[in-house]
């Protein structure tokens, strides 16, 4: 049962670290998404199709991606809305691709406002 429990937190830690070591070649990456959250951010509607088009090559599920977490499903996605927006604001994510500043603001938003399945 302890092995259980050390393996689950090595892996998870693991997850973690494959996650923040991918690096977004970029100037700055400690990019501050200033602005305010005037209207809801819809899952369905926003957050659902830009995980589809930029974070799906690596997070599909297929295993093909070592420690990349699943985020095929909202609860996959919700699970680490606060590491999705982490990530995307310092630009380590996706790591093919680039999402503009209204993108990154959508995701803050959404994730602020407690990464509702909306």
């Amino acid at each position: 049962m302890r092995i259980k429990v050390i393996l689950k937190s090595m892996t998870i830690g693991t997850m973690a670290l494959t996650i923040l070591s991918c690096e977004y070649n970029v100037e700055n990456e400690e990019i501050q998404v200033d602005g305010e959250c005037e209207t809801p951010v819809l899952y369905g509607e926003t957050i659902r199709p830009l995980i589809d088009s930029n974070c799906m090559p690596c997070h599909n599920g297929d295993g093909s991606e070592p420690f990349a977490p699943n985020l095929t499903t909202y609860n996959g996605v919700a699970g680490i809305a606060g590491l999705i927006k982490d990530v995307t604001q310092s630009r380590a994510m996706p790591k093919e691709g680039s999402l503009t500043m209204a993108e990154i603001t959508a995701i803050k938003c959404w994730v602020d406002d407690g990464a509702m399945n909306n």
